[in-house]
């Protein structure tokens, strides 16, 4: 059995990788989380407070915890899955450099937002002219998602040319390598995204939608496949499937 300690288990999403990893070939031993919660699995508030070893650290918490959590995890000799977003470029810049087993950096579990990324990435390259357009539960803490800044930035590294659409005005949302996104928080929004495609007298639109956190799971359990098998960090569950 490959041992997990897994940040934030008690969110909807880690509560979903709790009964996803059930009868599998993972075990969890131990919960990491900002509050201490009845549970059959060992429960600590704090990574100091951790008193067992794991092969993988799967971290689904906050953005203000998952720079530390990894940076303590590689110091025990983990590999690390970082499914959290909040991540600066400084860093992962970081990680990588400390990185001594895999780091698998995934913006989104979901199978549908990792095919939508990649078909951007192509569509891209024909269509210089994009914006996204992102919902999620109010609850959410970043704004953009972690997947629309993987898009855009995925989309800047494929086109061919520039954009040419206008940038001005307050309603352009935030411009992240010169393609504007736009981010909505509302009740019943589990996680959406919209990619829009312009040009010649044509439109593309791609979309992909998640209504259930257990949707994730078949790629968490992905991730944690995978992981054991890359070497230093990388960005996205592509690199794995």
């Amino acid at each position: 059995m490959t041992k997990i300690i897994l940040a934030g288990g008690f969110g909807k999403l880690g509560q979903a990788i709790q009964n996803g990893l059930v009868n599998t070939d993972y075990e969890i031993v131990g919960i990491l989380s900002g509050k201490n919660h009845e549970s059959d699995f060992p429960v600590w508030t704090s990574v100091e407070d951790i008193t067992v070893s794991a092969d993988i650290f799967l971290d689904v918490s906050t953005p203000a915890s998952v720079y530390d959590n990894a940076l303590w995890a590689i110091k025990n000799n983990m590999a690390v899955v970082i499914g959290a977003t909040g991540l600066q470029d400084d860093q992962i810049k970081s990680l990588q450099n400390l990185a001594t087993k895999g780091v698998l950096i995934v913006p989104n579990f979901s199978l549908s937002a990792v095919l939508l990324m990649q078909f951007s990435q192509l569509a891209a390259k024909y269509f210089a002219d994009v914006e996204i357009v992102e919902a999620h539960n109010p609850k959410k803490v970043d704004s953009p998602s972690g997947t629309a800044v993987q898009t855009a930035k995925l989309i800047a590294e494929s086109r061919v040319d520039a954009p040419q659409q206008t940038q001005v005005g307050q309603a352009r949302g935030q411009q992240i390598d010169d393609v504007p996104v736009h981010a909505m928080r509302l009740p019943g929004y589990i996680a959406q995204q919209t990619v829009y495609f312009g040009g010649n007298d044509e439109q593309l639109t791609l979309s992909q939608s998640t209504t259930s956190r257990s949707a994730f799971v078949p790629g968490v359990l992905l991730a944690l496949d995978g992981v054991k098998k890359i070497d230093g960090l990388v960005i996205g569950l592509d690199h794995v499937l």
